[in-house]
């Protein structure tokens, strides 16, 4: 399979209800990790505050900020006091504190800190790393070294971080331990897993709300918040997407590919089966997941997706000042250095608990100027994809893991 279509950049130019399920999905089509949880939501969430902030590609988001608005969100600016290069004073723009003061999905959400001269590196690294540990729940202590600090580039640095969870509208009520998981790809080991299901088709709602596809079938698992009289449906499901193949064999790696592309194309199809909550004479076994993805660099990732005027030199303009004489602030041009993303997901009987940070280190830009039959079993006993997905009206995805062997 070409790998052409990974280099196309979401243009931004399609409906506005559809723009965030292509973002969030051009960055899933490059996600080949197997032991790693990818939080999409997260980075395109950071992604936006940074284009705010800089006015810059707001374009490939919906005008809609109704997404951005998540409760569970935590974001912070941590600012440099003074340039390392040339010891001139920085602060944020008077643009970007009148957006933080007055504008609604920004104002009082956003923590602003220094990054002190005389801290150094390791303080920043040290209280970056614990406002996102606090606010994913412990799930993710750590998203930067003082190393990617250590550049006196580093002029600013944004953290998006989140915690979600829910439960499962039908829970699994049974799990057997030790079942066989046939992996992915030719010659793949047998390896052993928890298999969840549910004992019979009542016990899973009367059946699933199934889609099935010339590649995959696809379980979508609904989710609720809270306890008894104030428990609700939510728009989050559970998208358990089993790659068309062989009982007791490997996934193939190519069936694989041809499955996640028939589920990003797929939207309106699996909003409708949500939306009807038809339930199909079927039922779903699939193994626990626990992934915890120590911080991994984005930056190449991000390049290739996000659009070139955001990403090239001296495109973040407007969000750092510097006083080039006393009381004379100037535009400081930057550009993104580095981004370093980190998650956590779990699945499990109950329901499911998801953490994710995205941190994107800025730069200051050197240039001129500076230098009826049984029910069907979807039995997910082999490499499969598990999505979290949003199916209310602003869909993407939150997050994909990519279950390639037994975890």
């Amino acid at each position: 399979s070409s790998s052409a279509h990974l280099d196309k950049k979401p243009r931004g130019d399609g409906p506005d209800e559809t723009k965030l399920w292509e973002l969030t999905f051009a960055f899933c089509d490059r996600w080949k990790n197997s032991t790693d949880a990818l939080g999409a939501r997260n980075v395109i969430a950071a992604f936006y505050l940074l284009c705010t902030l800089a006015q810059n590609s707001l374009h490939i988001y919906p005008s809609d900020e109704t997404w951005f608005a998540y409760v569970g969100r935590f974001l912070a600016l941590y600012v440099r006091d003074t340039n390392t290069a040339t010891g001139e004073a920085v602060r944020l723009s008077p643009f970007v504190t009148g957006l933080l003061e007055n504008k609604p999905t920004l104002k009082n959400k956003v923590t602003v800190r220094t990054m002190a001269a005389a801290d150094g590196p390791s303080a920043w690294a040290e209280m970056i790393n614990k406002d996102c540990s606090k606010a994913t729940h412990e799930k993710v202590p750590t998203i930067i070294g003082e190393d990617a600090l250590s550049d006196p580039k580093v002029e600013l640095v944004l953290l998006a971080a989140e915690y979600i969870q829910g439960d499962w509208l039908n829970k699994f009520n049974t799990t057997r331990t030790g079942a066989p998981f046939y992996g992915t790809g030719e010659g793949a080991p047998v390896g052993k897993c928890n298999m969840m299901e549910y004992r019979d088709l009542e016990r899973s709602g009367g059946g699933v709300l199934l889609f099935e596809g010339q590649f995959c079938d696809a379980v979508l698992l609904q989710t609720t918040k809270g306890e008894g009289e104030q428990k609700k449906l939510t728009n989050f499901y559970g998208l358990v997407v089993l790659p068309k193949g062989e009982k007791g064999k490997p996934t193939d790696p190519e069936m694989m590919e041809k499955a996640a592309e028939e589920i990003k194309n797929n939207l309106a199809a699996l909003k409708t089966i949500a939306a009807n909550h038809t339930r199909s004479n079927a039922m779903l076994e699939m193994p626990r997941i626990k992934q915890s993805m120590k911080p991994f660099e984005l930056t190449d990732d991000c390049q290739k997706i996000l659009p070139e005027e955001l990403m090239k030199p001296f495109a973040i303009n407007n969000v750092t000042q510097v006083e080039r004489a006393p009381g004379q602030w100037q535009n400081s041009p930057c550009e993104v250095g580095a981004v370093y993303h980190s998650t956590f997901l779990q699945v499990h009987e109950t329901g499911f608990e998801a953490a994710a940070a995205t941190v994107i280190v800025v730069y200051r830009s050197l240039g001129a100027a500076d230098e009826e039959e049984n029910p069907k079993i979807i039995r997910a006993d082999r490499g499969f994809l598990f999505y979290l997905v949003d199916l209310g009206p602003q869909p993407h995805v939150l997050y994909l893991s990519r279950v390639l062997d037994d975890t």
